[in-house]
């Protein structure tokens, strides 16, 4: 039975322990918004596996916009996909999924059908006992997709494209004493011309990190260089200004020290904490609206749990800087999160998510600098098994932006019932 994500998705925890526990494959779980539906990874020495599920779903703000501009309606959803594993439990495992989802909406006054594609892969290899590569991509391209990085889905008109690279590489120095070198690149590519102006953009970050290996628990110290260049082009509003969207280009330097902690195979947890230190270079393209820099906190911490057979806790908190989509610089975010999968009976599994976030916003301005917003993100799904490779499946998510900025705030109710089959 594939584990339906409710809005929340989760990424792997951030252990990085050696190749005893980077034994994970490759789940693409799609958002409710998003219009793609997750694939399940594949059963434990199973090569290939093909999904394909049916739902009707009602949706009261389908806009995601203020209660007095709200639009709902009914509607179906259909998604197939394919999920391949190479080599699980060997030095070389690979991964890939793909997920397709058509969502028709029945009273939708525009275009009535959203379309998206989730491909994922992934590639862990341990070279020896002392040196592990991993590497991973997402790409989403879809008409919700997340707008903000742990963020909130918005429609949008046309395809709009996200994808998401990472690396990493951990080798035995000497001893006890490990050093793992990683690198990101995150692109982001709207259709619609406001977002696309706001939030088109390429970020690519590095990563280098010494760590103290104790067994069970390791200590680290880390410096992290990251670079987002935004090039939307310029929003021209209709009082006749011009928003310069290449003046938010920036440079951030992080600097952090932190532990991870492995109990058994069961209990993994890690966290880090430091200061995030951005430099806005372009700042003077518009004066006023964009700072010359900034200094944060900077905290990450997860932890998994795999408390029974089937059953899964994975919660944490963060603390970053991020973009926005209102014209300013970008938005402090501070937000805690939850994911609680639960094995009810043989035949019965439940799915509970939540995110809160409250942010506040930098630049841009009298009009916006200082405001705040917060997110709620809740989900609940439960996952009924018909047969060995048939499952029927009732979900319900809830999304309540409440903003101090005018004609933003909005609440919006999502559910589904559907079945599912695997083979």
């Amino acid at each position: 039975m594939p584990l339906h994500s409710a809005l929340l998705t989760v990424r792997d925890v951030e252990c990085g322990f050696l190749y005893k526990i980077m034994n994970k494959k490759i789940v693409t779980l799609g958002v409710a918004a998003f219009g793609v539906v997750g694939l399940q990874a594949a059963d434990a020495g199973k090569v290939w596996e093909v999904t394909a599920s049916l739902r009707g779903f009602y949706d009261d703000n389908y806009t995601t916009s203020p209660e007095i501009a709200a639009k709902e309606s009914w509607g179906i959803e259909v998604s197939p996909g394919i999920n391949l594993t190479i080599g699980e439990g060997t030095d070389l495992e690979f991964s890939a999924g793909y997920a397709f989802g058509m969502r028709y909406y029945e009273d939708r006054e525009s275009d009535n059908e959203d379309y998206g594609h989730e491909l994922g892969i992934s590639l862990n290899k341990a070279f020896s006992d002392t040196s592990v590569l991993q590497l991973s991509d997402s790409l989403v391209v879809a008409q919700e997709p997340e707008i903000l990085k742990a963020g909130t889905s918005l429609r949008t008109e046309g395809d709009n494209l996200r994808n998401t690279l990472s690396a990493s590489y951990r080798q035995v120095l000497a001893g006890n004493i490990l050093g793992e070198l990683g690198y990101g690149n995150s692109i982001f590519d709207y259709e619609e011309a406001y977002h696309s102006a706001l939030l088109d953009r390429s970020h690519n970050q590095v990563n280098l990190d010494v760590i103290y290996d104790m067994g069970q628990t390791e200590y680290f110290v880390g410096y992290k260089f990251a670079s987002t260049d935004f090039d939307g082009g310029e929003l021209k509003e209709v009082t006749g200004s011009v928003f310069k969207s290449d003046a938010r280009d920036n440079d951030s330097h992080y600097g952090y020290v932190g532990a991870r902690h492995q109990l058994n195979k069961e209990f993994v947890a890690s966290a880090q904490v430091g200061a995030q230190y951005v430099d806005y270079y372009n700042f003077d393209l518009m004066p006023g609206l964009i700072p010359e820099d900034e200094t944060s906190p900077y905290v990450s911490a997860v932890m998994e749990w795999g408390y029974a057979e089937g059953s899964q806790l994975v919660a944490g908190l963060s603390l970053a800087r991020g973009a926005t989509d209102l014209q300013a610089a970008d938005q402090e975010i501070s937000a805690v999160y939850a994911q609680f999968l639960h094995k009810v009976t043989a035949k019965v599994h439940g799915t509970l998510t939540a995110r809160y976030q409250d942010s506040e916003i930098s630049g841009g301005g009298v009009k916006v600098d200082g405001k705040e917003e917060s997110l709620l993100l809740l989900g609940a799904s439960l996952t009924y098994a018909i047969a060995d490779n048939i499952w029927a499946e009732l979900a319900y998510n809830y999304d309540e932006l409440d903003s101090d900025i005018p004609h933003r705030s909005f609440e919006r109710n999502y559910m589904s019932i559907g079945i599912g089959t695997s083979y």
